[in-house]
């Protein structure tokens, strides 16, 4: 017997695809160790292109993985989750996380947030304590944050999460008006930086700027500009330097005066980077 297509809705039945496609191929783009009293990562954070952060404990993520590290008839695959360097008293210690690949797959976040419409490039945390903020930037132009003792303290289930902890802050990136008064579309961010010193926010756009905002006004300090295309990262020292890149070159900024010091060009792509 044949269905009744009257009330078919083919936008509907296409978003519907599109959605289980997005699940089943969630990218992550990029994990910060949440802060701690002891020292040591007790958490991880995630930012994904389904525009989530969620946030992991890795105890309970450990407490639950499979037996048979010492089986040779199964086979386990592993998945590296980050490899950081701690000083331990006067030693410099190499710390490197793995966890059983199909066990990454099964972990369930502790809280999960739904931050942005379209991917979510980058998650940073800005100042320490109790307020300490977790911030997200994404496709859709905006920086936001969250009081982290929110995310941590909450009771309500999984399922239910998403949109139940309103962000305390939502910055922006500008439109610029075109011909006739016509807005330019929201350029994307793709990474941002923080300045616990001066109360700073920095961000790699999409219209080949770097933003600095202030955290207290909300509103954008410095722009810098002279790249020709995306910014993929940026980093910042202190109240001195800054440095963001486009794709193979990147330039490094006198943040006091705003001015523009050098610009070093690559062989291949830049994704992310640090000063040392």
């Amino acid at each position: 017997m044949l269905g009744d297509a009257t009330n078919w809705d083919e936008d509907a039945y296409r978003e519907s695809l599109y959605k289980e496609r997005e699940v089943q191929t969630r990218t992550v783009f990029r994990t910060a160790w949440a802060p701690s009293l002891s020292g040591c990562p007790e958490s991880i954070v995630v930012a994904s292109s389904d525009g989530s952060i969620a946030s992991y404990s890795i105890a309970s993520c450990i407490s639950k993985l499979h037996s048979g590290y010492g089986n040779t008839k199964r086979q386990v695959h592993f998945i590296l989750v980050s490899i950081y360097l701690k000083i331990w008293g006067c030693k410099l210690v190499l710390i490197v996380y793995v966890v059983p690949y199909s066990s990454l797959l099964a972990a369930e976040p502790h809280c999960f947030l739904q931050g942005h419409d379209g991917p979510t490039y980058d998650v940073k945390f800005f100042d320490a304590g109790d307020n300490t903020l977790l911030l997200s930037c994404g496709d859709d132009g905006h920086i936001r944050g969250w009081r982290w003792n929110e995310c941590t303290d909450i009771e309500v289930p999984i399922y239910l999460q998403g949109s139940h902890i309103e962000p305390v802050m939502d910055l922006m990136n500008p439109q610029y008006k075109g011909p006739w008064g016509a807005l330019s579309p929201i350029p994307e961010n793709n990474a941002i930086a923080t300045n616990a010193q001066s109360g700073s926010i920095f961000s790699a756009a999409g219209d080949s700027c770097a933003y600095c905002w202030d955290l207290e006004s909300s509103k954008i300090k410095m722009v810098f500009k002279g790249h020709s295309d995306y910014l993929h990262c940026i980093v910042a020292r202190n109240t001195v330097n800054q440095a963001c890149a486009d794709g193979r070159s990147f330039s490094v900024w006198n943040l006091p005066a705003s001015d523009f010091i050098s610009r070093t060009l690559t062989r291949s792509s830049m994704q992310d980077m640090v000063f040392l």
